[in-house]
């Protein structure tokens, strides 16, 4: 489950296409308008207004009423077709030799006609907005695609991406004129300059063995990269080295966010949050009295710090922040990344209002 604030709205989204929004800061939740059933995986909006939202089967949704009603723009039928024609028009340019399997563009080529062939059932897990109505959306086996126009066009950026054994994108970071893919196996790819269909992404050494879950970008200019055991990677600045930083946590880190005085908070898929007031060069526990596996987080406009779980939501008050949240935080523009799954938390700690939803 995902949530974010889009002005003083909240919107959360999860399991069977539910889609919900509140305006008093999570006290009372109300159902959207959704024309699917499966589980959504991210959020984002570009303003108020424009919403995007991804999930499994390939589904991409857009709002243009600031949450309140959603149409399906891309599904995982349309992604495969698109791939494969995509994977074509690029074999035929070459015409290389079909007796070798190992070249690129047969095994492009032989990666859309699979796609094709097992259906919609590739998850999208991700999406950055460009404004003017663009959107990159990543996800499953390296799944990525891109769209100028509101979903009404959309181009496969797969042969685009040094991504050879087709590792999952779990999500996109920006820093600046930086666009970063990461995820399985610690996969990571990185663009400069130009965003969407024309970026041009190049593989990077990833400071990850395991799987990357997050990234945030700090208002500072600081990218902290984390995921698999608790592992957390720094950048301070563009073009600088990664550095690992050490954190009180051996679960996997899954959602990130900072806040208003910049303390920087990752939430845990074991119901843990750890603290930065460093830009992420040091980290300590929090001591949370309530243990909720989280999905994603953000802050309301009340200081709420809104927590996802797959089974609902949680707020958690400021006081709860003991030494790292404000009493009036607010949320920052960076956005926060969730992922595709995590353990469901115990009744008594889902939110009533979200639960019943």
């Amino acid at each position: 489950m995902a949530v974010v604030r889009s002005g003083s709205r909240l919107v959360a989204a999860g399991e069977r296409g539910l889609i919900i929004y509140s305006d008093d800061s999570g006290q009372h939740w109300s159902q959207a308008q959704v024309p699917v059933s499966v589980t959504l995986t991210a959020l984002r909006f570009a303003n108020e207004r424009e919403g995007w939202a991804v999930g499994n089967m390939g589904v991409v949704l857009r709002s243009s009423d600031g949450g309140q009603s959603w149409k399906r723009v891309f599904d995982g039928k349309q992604a495969a077709e698109l791939a494969e024609q995509a994977a074509q028009q690029a074999w035929d340019a070459v015409k290389p030799d079909p007796n070798n399997p190992d070249h690129p563009l047969n095994l492009l080529l032989s990666d859309a006609q699979r796609l094709v062939d097992e259906g919609a059932d590739k998850p999208f897990l991700d999406l950055c907005l460009q404004g003017d109505g663009s959107a990159l959306v990543v996800g499953a086996y390296g799944l990525a695609f891109s769209t100028a126009d509101g979903g009404k066009s959309w181009q496969a950026l797969m042969k685009n991406l040094p991504n050879p054994n087709g590792a999952t994108y779990y999500g996109i970071a920006e820093r600046q004129q930086e666009q970063y893919l990461f995820g399985e196996q610690g996969v990571l790819l990185r663009a400069t300059g130009t965003t969407g269909a024309d970026a041009a992404f190049s593989a990077q050494t990833s400071p990850a063995s395991g799987s990357l879950f997050g990234g945030l970008a700090t208002r500072q200019g600081t990218l902290m990269l984390y995921g698999l055991r608790g592992k957390v990677y720094r950048s301070a600045q563009p073009g600088a080295a990664w550095t690992e930083v050490q954190t009180p946590v051996d679960a996997s880190l899954i959602a990130g966010l900072q806040l208003a005085d910049d303390t920087v908070l990752l939430l845990g898929s074991a119901g843990q949050i750890v603290a930065s007031r460093d830009q992420g060069q040091s980290f300590t526990a929090l001591p949370l009295k309530t243990r909720f596996p989280f999905t994603g987080a953000t802050v309301a406009p009340d200081g709420t710090l809104i927590v996802t779980g797959t089974r609902g939501l949680l707020r958690l008050p400021a006081a709860s922040l003991t030494a790292a949240a404000p009493a009036k935080a607010t949320p920052s523009t960076t956005a926060t990344h969730s992922a595709p799954a995590a353990v469901a938390p115990d009744d008594a700690a889902r939110n009533s209002a979200a639960g019943a939803a």
